[in-house]
């Protein structure tokens, strides 16, 4: 069982890491700083149920994951959790944070989500029950007004009430924060259409790239693995 010493909270960062890349990362140092959270567990989901699947076994993208959290900075505090490889599928949230609650029982949780999932939110399995266990953290992608972000808070439940222009708190005493200032400059997407068209694929770790090359991952097949690809 995983344990801390103190209450500041772990951060629950999903997704399907396909592959992981440097704003992935970025984005977990972030949360975890800017929250001064005690873990920040970056966790692939074993099968999404809002995405159409991913390009790589789970087995792959976890492992890549973890090699790409081992080179960094303070890595206790950025964790991969395989959890989702041993629950039910579809990976629904609400069984992934009630899993999680068991190993820390004392601990905010706080879920690290885009505002394009903010939107889709109420259509989640249990999302009442999620959102009276778990804080939000939602990363602004793109520009939102004021109106557009009340928008999405309003369609939640347990109802939430606005403290600040960035802070929502709901009726469970749960928060909401918006974080409008963290950019992100690569995509999963571009870096999986480069590889497979064998050109270079920006924001790669390079502990990464090499196990793509390896194991000949997202590329076309007959295609030489990454002709175009630099190693250095």
């Amino acid at each position: 069982m995983n344990t801390v010493n103190s209450t500041a909270g772990i951060g629950l960062y999903g997704g399907t890491f396909d592959p992981v890349h440097e704003t992935h990362l970025a984005l977990a140092r972030f949360v975890r700083d800017r929250f001064a959270l005690d873990q920040v567990l970056l966790i692939p989901a074993l099968e999404p149920p809002h995405k159409h699947g991913a390009f790589a076994d789970f087995s792959h993208r976890a492992a890549m994951l973890e090699l790409a959290l081992a080179s960094e900075p303070d890595c206790q505090r950025l964790v991969c959790s395989r959890i989702e490889a041993d629950l039910p599928t579809p990976s629904y949230t609400i069984r992934t944070v009630t899993a999680l609650r068991g190993q820390y029982p004392e601990s905010p949780l706080f879920l690290v989500m885009g505002l394009d999932m903010l939107a889709i939110l109420p259509t989640w399995r249990q999302s009442e029950e999620l959102l009276a266990q778990v804080n939000l953290l939602v990363l602004g992608r793109d520009a939102v007004t004021p109106e557009g972000m009340q928008d999405c808070v309003c369609r939640l439940r347990p109802v939430f009430t606005a403290r600040t222009a960035n802070l929502w708190i709901n009726a469970a005493g749960k928060s909401l924060h918006l974080v409008p200032d963290f950019h992100h400059p690569h995509s999963s997407t571009a870096i999986r259409a480069a590889l497979t068209a064998g050109q270079e694929a920006e924001g790669l770790p390079p502990v990464v790239r090499e196990y793509i090359r390896q194991h000949g991952l997202y590329r076309e097949p007959g295609r030489s693995p990454f002709p175009l690809l630099k190693m250095s």
